[in-house]
């Protein structure tokens, strides 16, 4: 029987589980299935799922996906590679960047650990540059954290790790995660501060997750967890390569605990080989490169792969003025609201005509830039289109998108930022607990346009 839109809703998503061990065959290489997309696609066929699964049970709700594509979780433990030891090399002073990479890949998502590894030791710590990682790969028993050597072959990983036990075993755990920050930029002082998260990840609802036990955040725990990690320091730049993550409710979240982030609106696949041309640029001169130079060239080299490109958006958004962007979203979710009887018809047009990312498979996270410009082109009113000026100013001449790149099929629907729009008729309720609705009026705005939703479907009056 097939399923009307409103029922097939989670709170606003369509019915998604879990990540897509498949790439689009346009896209598809040689890698193996394990090189996943690192966020949920449709599942063909479902029928049915609590109503709270997806914000309140992220890491199951990955895991029933990864079962729907087969990976059913019985591969052997991996074990770690590179050399064991009692203790990692000390830091030998403050250097200038001390990069840490934070591998949750206890998933589906195992198969590209030793890819990561090796393209960090092409480049290796050096003298200005501590490259360091906590990896947890799949099964129990593996998680370890190392101090990166430069080795120029690839296929073999030599860098030196201690072990961490039980005690670094679920990477989806707050605690886990902030002793890890804490080991890496307290252990290893460093002028610039660089945070690398590696995982599946779903904006606001979901990142840092774990099959071994079943475990994950929500972006306001890990801000919490991060807090907690660093202290009084503060990040220079905080990436993901995670699905989803480059949403305007992330760097809300965050601001507070970096200057800079870096992430995709859409789905990505391991970034590795824009990590290398990236850190050599580094290497070669360290001092040269200060954090805004080094983001910029990430966008450029992430993207930039050629035939094997397999980005769809990256962006680097500048978290020290997102307080603009913030206050200027706020003022279009009043004036939305304030249009809401005469022209609900007509926002909802614009909201459904936005691309919802993830490969357009349902997932509402849409770009605020084309948002934008379809509430222009749909709602009449003065101020709307005033307001929605005003936000492309802020994003891209006072520089809150600091730079941006898409690939052709997102059909310039990826301009830096999205924003959590659900059409079906539901609102997530972890949602108004994060910082941005807390802020805004977006929450209340998303619940007058869904409730008119469900109105003009005849469910509600």
């Amino acid at each position: 029987m097939k399923m009307s839109r409103l029922a097939k809703s989670l709170l606003g998503l369509t019915l998604l589980v879990g990540c897509a061990p498949q790439m689009p065959t346009a896209m598809n290489t040689s890698r193996s299935t394990v090189g996943a997309m690192r966020a949920p696609v449709t599942a063909q066929g479902a029928s049915t799922a609590s109503s709270l699964l997806l914000t309140d049970n992220f890491n199951a709700w990955i895991r029933q996906k990864q079962r729907n594509d087969g990976f059913g979780g019985d591969v052997p433990s991996v074990p770690v590679e590179g050399q064991t030891v009692a203790a990692l090399p000390a830091a030998t002073g403050s250097k200038t960047l001390t990069y840490m990479t934070y591998e949750a890949l206890d998933n589906n998502l195992y198969g590209d650990l030793n890819s990561i590894l090796d393209t960090l030791e092409l480049i290796g710590s050096n003298p200005q540059m501590n490259l360091l990682a906590q990896t947890d790969n799949f099964g129990p028993g593996n998680a370890a954290r190392y101090m990166i050597q430069q080795h120029a072959q690839m296929g073999q990983i030599v860098s030196p790790h201690v072990k961490l036990g039980e005690a670094g075993e679920n990477s989806g755990d707050p605690r886990v995660f902030a002793d890890a920050v804490r080991w890496g930029f307290s252990s290893y002082p460093a002028k610039t501060n660089w945070l690398n998260i590696s995982t599946h990840g779903m904006g606001f609802a979901g990142i840092n997750t774990d099959d071994n036990p079943q475990a994950s955040m929500n972006i306001i725990n890990f801000n919490q967890a991060l807090k907690s990690g660093l202290g009084s320091k503060k990040l220079d730049i905080v990436s993901f390569d995670a699905c989803l993550m480059a949403t305007v409710e992330v760097g809300s979240e965050l601001k507070d605990s970096a200057n800079i982030m870096v992430g995709s609106e859409d789905s990505t696949y391991y970034w590795g080989k824009g990590y290398a041309k990236t850190f050599s640029k580094i290497a070669a001169n360290p001092t040269a490169m200060n954090p805004d130079q080094v983001v910029r060239s990430m966008v450029v080299d992430v993207h930039d792969k050629g035939a094997s490109n397999q980005t769809l958006t990256i962006s680097a958004t500048d978290l020290r003025k997102i307080g603009e962007l913030e206050a200027e979203l706020d003022n279009l979710a009043r004036a939305l609201r304030r249009v809401m009887p005469t022209q609900s018809a007509n926002i909802i047009r614009a909201a459904r005509a936005s691309q919802e990312f993830h490969l357009a498979q349902g997932i509402p996270f849409r770009d605020i830039n084309r948002l934008g410009a379809l509430l222009k082109q749909n709602v009449k009113d003065t101020e709307v289109a005033k307001i929605v000026d005003r936000i492309n100013n802020v994003m891209y001449r006072r520089g809150v998108i600091m730079f941006s790149r898409q690939s052709k099929q997102q059909n310039d629907q990826g301009r830096g930022l999205s924003i959590y729009l659900p059409t079906e008729g539901d609102v997530s309720p972890l949602y108004r607990q994060t910082r941005f609705a807390k802020s805004t009026q977006w929450d209340e705005f998303l619940l007058d346009m869904n409730q008119a939703i469900k109105v003009a479907a005849g469910i509600a009056r």
